[in-house]
């Protein structure tokens, strides 16, 4: 399978030399801070970072723009549902019917949108700098049995390939002049039938070859593994770690002594 559809992007830059375990807990501390305040100017802010981070690792445009394809519904909706159905105080912009859309409902419905946004490109930091092979043995090295972090290097390597394999086979059909967009809903689900067969077909088959190479290469024979590369962390992944331990604590802080972060619109309350 072509690594079109792989997450990883090979590069040699600042942040694919930091070891898994440091990207692990950059992650780690960014959720617990888009998690943690529900202002739309910091989460706006999170998600620059993440993506500077991107542009500075030369993570193609296309990539993330995948990226945004993919969220961007998911955002909008949150937003817009979020406007009509929660009633908040604040200045009224417009009322549509019984839905009195306020500034403050407008700045709670955005962060909320941008703190889903915010939490799946800082994921992609991870997962795009990070190969399947380092990324188990970071996990395993923070404890997490191998089998599991085997088993977790493959969902992520072989959704994106389903995906493209999904992709592949839609277009090969609606080729032979086979219509998805017309019709009922039950019709169209209908019509993704000669989709599903082959999809099911590639699933399997893909999984036997799994099995197959897995116990060509003696897999859970032995519960002592050897590796060729050791994971070592380097002094700009302990100076990396330590500030962003501090920043994050000292953000923490300031939300709970401070209540910085907690009104929507404004940092301090």
């Amino acid at each position: 399978m072509s690594s079109t559809f792989d997450l990883y992007q090979p590069g040699r830059s600042w942040l694919h030399r930091l070891d898994p375990r440091t990207k692990l807990l950059l992650v780690a501390l960014g959720s617990v801070l888009s998690l943690l305040f529900g202002n739309l100017w910091i989460m706006a802010g999170l998600l620059i970072c993440a993506h500077i981070a991107l542009w500075s690792a030369k993570i193609r445009r296309e990539r993330i723009a995948g990226i945004w394809k993919a969220t961007l519904p998911t955002l909008l909706m949150i937003w817009v549902f979020w406007v009509a159905l929660y009633g908040g105080s604040g200045q009224i912009i417009v009322s549509l019917g019984p839905v009195d859309i306020t500034t403050y409902d407008l700045a709670q419905g955005g962060a909320a949108a941008l703190r889903i946004g915010a939490l799946a490109f800082v994921v992609m930091l991870w997962l795009f700098t990070t190969d399947q092979a380092t990324l188990v043995r970071g996990l395993v090295s923070l404890g997490l049995p191998y089998e599991w972090g085997l088993t977790l290097a493959i969902a992520l390597r072989y959704l994106p390939t389903m995906g493209g394999i999904f992709r592949m086979i839609s277009d090969a059909q609606q080729a032979r002049a086979l219509e998805l967009t017309k019709g009922s809903i039950l019709r169209r689900a209908r019509a993704h039938l000669p989709i599903i067969v082959p999809m099911l077909i590639t699933a399997l088959r893909t999984a036997e070859n799994l099995s197959r190479a897995l116990e060509s290469r003696a897999f859970g024979t032995s519960h002592r593994r050897t590796y060729l590369r050791h994971l070592r962390l380097r002094p700009a992944d302990w100076a990396w770690m330590a500030g962003t331990i501090l920043a994050t604590a000292l953000l923490v802080w300031a939300r709970f002594a401070l209540g910085f972060g907690s009104h929507p619109l404004r940092l301090l309350p």
